[in-house]
């Protein structure tokens, strides 16, 4: 199942954001133990630059998979739920990139880790207490 949306209104953005999100019965990507129906994969702004995207496909990395439920989104908490965390993830890139993108763009809230602990590849910067223009790092509302 697809829901297309055309023309997101996000803080910051001078134009509103066309976003995909697709439901997956069988997904082509690792789920890490959800059910399917909670972990979509959502689009917006091909290719623009971001810490917080998933390789190869270039999809929003919205929460940390390995959380537990009221630290994420399920399919229990809406669509409309859902919709409203990928604008705040999309704001969040956009201030990123605004503020020095890789070399030392700030993440407004608290970053969740990526990849999988035993991957190597895992990083968090919940180990270490964040400073950004809005003060300690926050949770993104799920």
């Amino acid at each position: 199942m697809t829901y297309d949306l055309t023309g997101l209104d996000v803080t910051g953005e001078s134009d509103a954001i066309d976003v995909r999100i697709r439901f997956y019965a069988d997904p082509p990507y690792p789920t890490y133990g959800q059910k399917p129906e909670d972990f979509p994969r959502v689009h917006a702004k091909p290719g623009a630059s971001s810490k917080h995207r998933h390789l190869p496909d270039d999809a929003l990395c919205l929460w940390y998979p390995l959380d537990p439920a009221e630290r994420r989104w399920t399919s229990s908490r809406g669509l409309l739920d859902l919709i409203e965390i990928v604008r705040t993830h999309l704001f969040l890139e956009h201030y990123w990139r605004l503020t020095g993108g890789e070399s030392s763009g700030q993440w407004l809230i608290e970053d969740a880790p990526h990849g999988m602990p035993e991957s190597g590849a895992w990083r968090s910067s919940r180990r270490h207490k964040r400073r950004t223009a809005a003060g300690p790092g926050l949770r993104q509302p799920h």
